[in-house]
């Protein structure tokens, strides 16, 4: 009798399955991305197709990364909406007398905040209330209400007859 276990059985046996299911969801929240992730987790493209319709959990992992690494990209458009502090450090090193001497400096630098990155969070989160669109999207949609058009199939067949 052939062997009917896939790779997702064969890691959930081998005590593999969390270990794979983190490399997925490295890959698809964009955290780890060194390859292919057929490649990165060890099956070909088609067994990983037929492994991803065949099991919730490797769905669920991806749709879980995705949702995390837009949150992250969210968190950090915020950050540069809003500007930031940042710490730089830099490494001095002094030769006298044939001794050499290290020395750390840490400048404390501001990134002033970014308009555009706060508009962009503005209409993406928070709707056509800041939209930069607005009385645009204002006009199509009345035009679109009042463009209201209704066909009688009925007169059609009759025309037709005629």
């Amino acid at each position: 009798m052939a062997n009917t276990k896939d790779a997702y059985m064969k890691w959930k046996e081998q005590g593999l399955l969390d270990s794979k299911l983190k490399i997925i969801s490295d890959y698809y929240s964009y955290k780890e991305a060194r390859g292919l992730i057929y490649n990165l987790i060890g099956v070909s493209e088609a067994t990983w197709e037929r492994l991803k319709k065949r099991h919730e959990e490797i769905r669920f992992t991806i749709a879980e990364a995705k949702k995390l690494h837009e949150q992250l990209l969210l968190v950090s458009i915020t950050r540069r909406a809003e500007g930031e502090y940042y710490e730089d450090t830099q490494t001095i090193i002094e030769e006298s007398n044939g001794k050499t001497k290290k020395k750390i400096v840490k400048i404390k630098k501001y990134i002033p905040g970014d308009v555009g990155a706060g508009k962009y969070l503005l209409s993406r989160l928070h709707g056509e209330k800041y939209n930069e669109n607005k009385e645009m999207l204002e006009i199509a949609r009345k035009r679109q209400e009042s463009n209201f058009e209704e066909w009688n199939v009925n007169e059609n067949k009759k025309s037709k007859s005629k």
